[in-house]
């Protein structure tokens, strides 16, 4: 029985008449009887182009199933075959008749008729005699990121790598071009240095980046020179025929990116040099870092409103990943902002899991190592002093854990030298740190962060938690929390605030000069209060704001000696208050851990976010239960072996696998017909000895950490 015909009135081979084939006379397996209740072929309804064969059975000889993945659609009709029809099909527009000798067994239909074959080459709703095309992916059109770029805005993105912005992204960037001051709020790996560096590229003038970080301005000057961005970098690293070049293109104005720190903005070279080519917009990265550092730690970010407002008052645009209200008052006020627009969001992201883990003394060396051991690598290990830097890095290394330190006692070449090998992408290692490590550090794939010891403040705490999984994947960042770790930060934060009564020593100072009507430098003010000169500078700032003194060209000058000394006793009550805050923050953290639900929802609530929704990530969210007692045991170091011992399995392992290819060009040999010489001579094979077992040292006694 014919395929065209069936009992059943069901076709084996989906009959598709194609355009060409319409007026044509039906050929004898197409113009067979069909049965009742089924559609006519001369019927529109009954066209169906997507028609497949679904039953095994069904399938015309020749058919190949299509991939799973990848490749084009397939119609079930082998090259050959599809060329012979193409043949038919032509030759039947033309009216020329064709005469094929269809294979044995094989009918009409199926073989190449015009009733049993798709339209040549029709694939997905191609017109006949289109042949097998090559697909393309289409891009999509009306969606942002693709197609040509229609703004200057989208051309300067392009040249950065970026398809698409953020609409965070655009409102700061349409804001800040505009000529209006923008405080941005956005956590880590937000993509805020987008927002000058596209500016850097549409504005006339010069765009200045203010960063407290050596480490930050030389990765970004080093990427954008890559990008062949205009960039130039001026800091206290920058000397000789390298600070020339970098002023002569500064002067030569036009579209660039300064990069600098707030101490070489307050040089007089480069004042002078920027009064003459203007600046476009002016960006303060770690603007945080005004409220923390400028009292006493940086006290030249307490001037980089100062400097700004001499070089004609630029549009300002200060960047943060945290910061309360307090914090965003202080950044307002020192940096002169006027009526700025705070575009702010969520201080951490959806893919961090946060968990807290109480444990004190022994209990949290253990724990730290059994964590360590357990997640994925990389990640950092915060630690508040030097001293337990050292000591974590080394119970490590002892360990057999690949691990890196970083605080401020080694020297520059080893700081420089550890960031470089953690760094280095593809390497699964461990980075032991204080904080001073990871401020504009850009490693994405950091999977955990664990603070040793509980931070300063939570501002603190969600900075450093953000620096993991800047990818996108989930990243754990664990808090081991001890009650005592308190009474380290009051010591370290009461060595480094500065005590009233410096202020006083220093307002006497000040006074006994302005009676002389002299101006002393920075150097003589210091020697004659008996303090040290980054306390003074510090002091000085915190005076110059309150109007008391002047600075001008690195000298001192006193504007109301007469008064100067009672004045200045009255702002002692300003350190009391940042004593105060300290305070406060410290009880933060303890709020934090013992705080009830979710732990993203605390620190929303924290920073002044209403948002309620938990995230779903949090050892609360997940209801971790509490870790059983063998979580605190001590941990056994692995049994080391000595180096003649690796050497010496490592030659045996070798040999073994020299013996292995002998063995396996003997079976081929064998295999060929051919006999090796050892085997003709009919001596008997001795069985294989069994290796001897390695001689290990004892296993050392475990470490009480």
């Amino acid at each position: 029985m014919p395929l065209a015909e069936t009992a059943a009135g069901a076709p084996d081979v989906p009959a598709v008449v194609s355009a060409a084939d319409a007026s044509d006379p039906v050929p004898a397996a197409a113009a067979a009887p069909i049965a009742a209740g089924t559609p006519s072929v001369d019927t529109p309804a009954a066209v169906d182009t997507n028609a497949r064969p679904t039953d095994a059975g069904q399938r015309p000889p020749g058919f190949r199933r299509r991939g799973r993945r990848g490749g084009r659609r397939h119609n079930g009709i082998r090259p050959e075959e599809r060329r012979a029809a193409t043949t038919t099909a032509a030759a039947a527009n033309d009216g020329t008749p064709v005469h094929e000798s269809p294979a044995e067994g094989v009918p009409p239909a199926a073989h190449g008729g015009s009733a049993g074959l798709p339209p040549t080459g029709t694939h997905d709703g191609q017109q006949p005699g289109a042949g097998r095309r090559r697909r393309r992916r289409r891009k999509r059109r009306g969606q942002p990121g693709h197609g040509a770029p229609s703004s200057a805005v989208e051309v300067a993105a392009r040249r950065l790598g970026l398809h698409r912005l953020y609409p965070e992204q655009q409102r700061i960037i349409a804001e800040a071009t505009a000529g209006r001051d923008v405080l941005v709020v956005l956590p880590t790996g937000f993509g805020k240095s987008a927002c000058y560096q596209i500016p850097s590229m549409t504005l006339r003038k010069p765009v200045v980046l203010c960063s407290p970080l050596l480490a930050l301005l030389e990765d970004q000057h080093t990427k954008l020179q890559k990008l062949d961005v205009p960039v130039v970098r001026l800091d206290g690293t920058i000397r000789g025929k390298a600070r020339k070049a970098a002023f002569e293109r500064l002067e030569a104005g036009g579209p660039i990116l300064l990069m600098t720190t707030p101490e070489t903005l307050g040089s007089p070279e480069l004042l002078e040099a920027l009064s003459k080519t203007g600046i476009g917009l002016a960006a303060v990265d770690e603007a945080h870092c005004i409220s923390e550092w400028g009292h006493d730690f940086r006290p030249a970010y307490l001037r980089i409103g100062e400097h700004l407002r001499a070089l004609g008052r630029p549009p300002i645009m200060a960047l943060t990943a945290t910061a309360t209200e307090k914090v965003r008052d202080d950044i307002s006020r020192f940096l002169g902002l006027v009526d700025p627009v705070v575009v702010s969001s969520s201080p951490h992201r959806s893919n961090l899991a946060f968990q807290v883990l109480e444990c004190q003394g022994d209990m949290r060396s253990r724990a730290l190592i059994r964590f360590v051991r357990r997640l994925h690598r990389p990640g950092i290990v915060y630690c508040t002093t030097t001293r337990e830097v050292d000591s974590v890095y080394l119970v490590m290394r002892q360990l057999d854990i690949p691990a890196h330190r970083y605080h401020g006692k080694m020297t520059a070449a080893e700081r420089q030298h550890e960031q470089e090998m953690y760094m280095k992408s593809g390497r699964r290692t461990v980075m032991v740190a204080t904080s001073a490590f990871g401020l504009g550090i850009d490693k994405p794939d950091i999977r955990y962060i664990i603070h040793y010891q509980a931070p300063a403040s939570l501002e603190q705490y969600v900075q450093e938690a953000g620096r993991a999984g800047r990818d996108g994947r989930r990243s754990d960042c664990i808090l081991l929390y001890d009650p005592a770790d308190r009474a380290i930060h009051e010591l370290l934060l009461g060595k480094s605030r500065v005590r009233p009564d410096q202020l006083y020593k220093i307002g006497e100072a000040l006074a006994a000069w302005g009676g002389e009507k002299r101006t002393p430098t920075l150097e003589a003010l210091s020697m004659s209060a008996g303090l040290g000169p980054r306390i003074a500078q510090a002091l000085l700032a915190i005076l110059e704001e309150a109007e008391l003194v002047r600075l001008h060209d690195g000298t001192i000058e006193v504007l109301r000696p007469e008064t100067i000394a009672e004045e200045s006793r009255h702002l002692a009550g300003q350190f009391a208050t940042l004593r105060t805050q300290d305070g406060r923050r410290l009880d933060s953290v303890a709020e934090y851990v013992h705080a009830p639900g979710c732990r993203a929802v605390t620190l929303r609530r924290y920073f002044g976010e209403s948002n309620g929704r938990p995230c779903g990530l949090c050892d609360a969210c997940r209801g971790v239960a509490k870790r059983p007692a063998s979580f605190y045991e001590p941990v056994v170091r692995p049994p080391r072996r000595r180096r003649r011992e690796r050497e010496r399995l490592l030659r045996r392992e070798r040999g073994r696998n020299r013996r292995g290819r002998g063995q396996k060009s003997t079976a081929k040999a064998t295999a060929a017909g051919t006999t090796p010489a050892t085997l003709t001579a009919g001596a008997p094979v001795a069985p294989p000895q069994p290796d001897p077992a390695p001689l290990l040292p004892p296993p050392l006694p475990p470490i009480d950490l």
